[in-house]
């Protein structure tokens, strides 16, 4: 039996939700460079997915480091960044993640 709708709620359709899975390596690396656990990732890369900022959307030296990065992952196809970290998706696949850079923190809020 379905619970009544509260006032202003409107029901959740499953196209509502982005399904994005991460690879082991992905767990690792959150594990090591962010100290996150399993479910903090599941959370973040959607979200990241969803809200994050495109490689094309960055200009200038956030740009390049974005794109020197990428050399690393060429099967990286969708790279978000959100919050402080860098999320390298092929397709919806989460493939790696890095925290980034200090010195191009202050870049971000040229692409928002």
């Amino acid at each position: 039996m379905e619970e009544p709708l509260k006032e202003n709620q409107e029901p959740c359709t499953i196209a509502d939700v982005t399904c994005c899975i991460a690879t082991k390596h992905a767990y690792e690396k959150a594990k090591e460079r962010l100290g996150w656990k399993g479910k903090v990732l599941d959370k973040m890369m959607v979200r990241a997915f969803d809200e994050g900022i495109k490689h094309s959307n960055t200009k200038g030296s956030l740009n390049k480091y974005i794109t020197k990065l990428w050399f690393k992952y060429r099967t990286a196809n969708n790279i978000r960044i959100y919050g402080e970290n860098v999320y390298f998706f092929c397709g919806q696949t989460l493939i790696t993640l890095y925290r980034l850079d200090n010195k191009m923190i202050k870049h971000l809020q040229n692409c928002r």
